[in-house]
């Protein structure tokens, strides 16, 4: 008898695990689109942006930094003195283009290098 009951458990914990997949059919909500199919194909076929290499992940492709540590960690202070990082809630902001000197100076001056000497 008490091998009947497991069975029969199990028979109806199995119908609604099987059920309980996508109750609210959200999978259905996800496929649904307002494109038409012959512009969706199309979209899928326009070439895409040239000079940008991407990887066999599809993430892009850059060169490596040469900026030093100390180099961006003098030019970060002197954009959050200025105001231009964006933190503590503000968003960040352009600087102009004497803030953007004062940033590129202040990097330099931190990895040994001035105006006067290159």
């Amino acid at each position: 008898m008490k091998q009947y009951l497991v069975i029969a458990s199990l028979l109806v914990s199995a119908t609604a695990h099987a059920n309980d997949v996508d109750p609210n059919g959200f999978d259905r909500q996800a496929f649904e689109t307002s494109t038409p199919a012959a512009q969706a194909s199309a979209g899928s076929q326009a070439p895409g942006i040239t000079g940008i290499d991407i990887d066999n992940d599809g993430r892009v492709v850059t060169a490596p930094s040469i900026k030093t540590r100390a180099q961006v960690q003098a030019e970060t202070i002197e954009a959050s003195r200025l105001g231009l990082t964006g933190w503590g809630g503000h968003d960040p902001t352009m600087g102009t283009a004497d803030q953007e000197h004062e940033v590129r100076m202040a990097g330099e001056q931190a990895n040994g290098h001035t105006a006067a000497s290159d």
